[in-house]
C-alpha cells in the first residue's frame, strides 16, 4: 500500500473536503473527508499514487458516489462479521 505522507495530505485535504461536501449535498450525509482519504489509500491508490499532483486532484474531483460505494460494498463483503445483525449499515448509507 502506497503511503501518502502528511504533507501530500495537508495538500489534497481542500480536495477531500470538497469531494466529501459534494457527496453531503447529494444526500449522503454520512460521508466524511476521512472516508474519502481512506477510499483513495486503501482502494483507488492502493498501489500506487500518481506522481503528480494535477493527476491526484484529477482522481479525486472524477470519483463518484457509485465510485465510492463499491469500495464500501468490497469492504463489506471482506469484512469478517458472523452474522449480518452485526455489520452496522447506517455506517454504508
Amino acid at each position: 500500500m502506497p503511503n501518502i505522507s502528511e504533507k501530500q495530505y495537508d495538500q489534497l485535504e481542500p480536495w477531500f473536503k470538497l469531494k466529501a461536501t459534494e457527496f453531503n449535498q447529494l444526500g449522503y450525509e454520512n460521508i466524511q473527508v476521512d472516508d474519502i482519504y481512506r477510499y483513495f489509500k486503501e482502494f483507488s491508490w492502493k498501489h500506487t499514487v500518481p506522481p503528480h499532483y494535477y493527476q491526484q486532484i484529477r482522481d479525486i474531483m472524477k470519483t463518484t458516489v457509485n465510485h465510492y460505494f463499491d469500495f464500501v460494498a468490497l469492504e463489506a463483503q471482506v469484512y469478517k462479521v458472523s452474522s449480518l445483525d452485526e455489520i452496522n449499515f447506517d455506517d454504508f448509507l
